[in-house]
């Protein structure tokens, strides 16, 4: 098989220590496997310089302002997207990872890409939702960790998101109905289906259609465990089945103590988990 060139975009706010640890892992750990030979890193970023002064082991860093927790997201995972377009026009499969989303199996990350491959699949996600709300139509996709085929997504249009561009024709709507913000995530999704449509001109059969390119990592789900009483949803933090971790905290770094077997990254990421994130 040919060796596929893939660009991962990580984005991040203030978790600078946890962006580190992420660069890391992907240098370290996924790079020891020939499959992930050729990674292209760009790193997305709009927190304050004095936090992240100069590079890790990225290969680009994008420094932007900070418009928001959504409009936020959205913004440093388009700019990576350009900056991937300009620099890495060469890459076959986008992964985007928030900083404080760590994959320490990347046999699992593998497995997704070569089933993606087989079986001409366009995106890898999961629905963003709670164990009484599954439906991906509904809740939307989970953007800390998602692939892509980038040329794909790129000739169809799922990418970039354009989340602000959406944001300024609709917020008031949102607002006024619903009282409440634009998720990214629903957005996402349904750059995703105006994609798959482009491609198949096929309205009647559209989600299906969608469903049957995805590939939807149900080791995952739900992502959720439930919903607070302030009416937050609380996000499940590990899957040990899958290697996945998204929080920097005392579980995280006992999980990552006990589970890996690489000496060179186990030692790196001890030495980074004594660090600490800045706070806003």
């Amino acid at each position: 098989m040919t060796t596929k060139t893939f660009s991962v975009i990580i984005y991040t706010y203030n978790k600078v220590v946890d962006a580190k640890i992420n660069q890391a892992i992907i240098r370290q750990l996924w790079q020891t496997d020939p499959f992930f030979k050729k990674i292209n890193i760009v790193h997305a970023y709009n927190g304050k310089k004095t936090w992240y002064s100069k590079t890790y082991l990225e290969d680009k860093l994008i420094r932007t302002t900070n418009p928001g927790h959504f409009a936020g997201a959205a913004k440093l995972i388009d700019l990576g997207v350009k900056v991937v377009a300009r620099s890495y026009p060469q890459t076959d499969y986008l992964i985007v990872l928030a900083a404080d989303t760590w994959l320490i199996k990347p046999d699992f990350l593998k497995d997704i890409i070569n089933k993606m491959i087989d079986n001409k699949l366009y995106l890898a996600s999961c629905a963003w939702n709670i164990p009484e709300r599954m439906n991906i139509t509904d809740n939307g996709m989970a953007t800390d960790f998602f692939i892509v085929d980038w040329r794909w997504a790129l000739k169809y249009k799922m990418l970039p998101f354009n989340y602000d561009v959406f944001y300024k024709k609709f917020a008031e709507l949102f607002l006024y109905i619903k009282g409440s913000n634009i998720s990214l995530e629903k957005l996402a999704f349904m750059r995703y289906l105006q994609a798959s449509f482009l491609e198949f001109n096929d309205n009647n059969n559209l989600r299906p259609l969608a469903l049957s390119k995805m590939y939807q990592i149900k080791e995952r789900e739900p992502i959720h465990s439930h919903i607070d009483s302030n009416g937050f949803w609380q996000r499940q933090e590990h899957w040990p089945k899958i290697g996945l971790l998204t929080d920097n905290n005392p579980e995280a770094k006992k999980i990552i103590n006990t589970t890996l077997k690489n000496k060179p990254v186990l030692k790196t990421l001890q030495t980074l988990l004594k660090q600490a994130n800045p706070h806003s």
